[in-house]
């Protein structure tokens, strides 16, 4: 990919912040150390103006998956991007022969026409999926917990795990019908 479009003071800037934070950063805390320490290389936009915003957002996301697809150039750094949380981590080696997985939301991001398409009707819907999307995601460290597992189980494992405990606890069979109830609601969330 070609940094014609993006400014390497702000890529350099990023990736200094990035490793401040060891344990990742939020991406909305990203963007308030860039407005505090940077803000000529990154000025807060108007934060009323929904399309601004996600304008605002759009373009931080591009730089991230720029940055990503450099370390992975360089074999040094690896970057996580989440919807909560980016990572910058030494590259493994183990995955250095492996290509980058088809990401269809990276190809979305490093599409610069992407920026001005979304109108505030679609940028509305994408919220609404974020938020629920999000939810989801903040419910799966707990359900994990329930049933016992770590979350990079296989979903044939996940399941034979979740069989066992509703065996254990089934209350027809002398179990805990709480427990068992717990079990099944943390099957649905990691189902949903």
């Amino acid at each position: 990919m070609s940094l014609i479009n993006l400014d390497r003071a702000l890529l350099k800037t990023i990736d200094l912040l990035l490793t401040e934070f060891d344990e990742g950063i939020k991406e909305y805390d990203l963007m308030t150390l860039l407005d505090k320490r940077y803000p000529d290389l990154y000025p807060k936009p108007d934060l009323s103006d929904q399309v601004i915003l996600f304008q605002h957002h759009f373009f931080l996301r591009f730089t991230l998956y720029t940055l990503q697809q450099q370390y992975a150039e360089e074999g040094k750094w690896q970057l996580e991007i989440t919807p909560v949380k980016i990572i910058k981590q030494p590259f493994l080696k183990s995955t250095n022969s492996i290509p980058m997985l088809a990401d269809p939301l990276r190809d979305y991001y490093l599409d610069l026409s992407n920026l001005n398409k979304e109108t505030e009707l679609t940028i509305q819907s994408m919220l609404d999926n974020f938020w629920v999307a999000l939810a989801k995601y903040q419910h799966q460290p707990s359900a994990l917990a329930i049933l016992g597992l770590v979350g990079n189980e296989s979903a044939t494992e996940k399941k034979q795990r979740y069989k066992r405990l509703l065996q254990l606890y089934h209350p027809d069979k002398g179990g805990n019908a709480e427990k068992f109830s717990e079990i099944q609601q943390a099957w649905k969330q990691l189902l949903t």
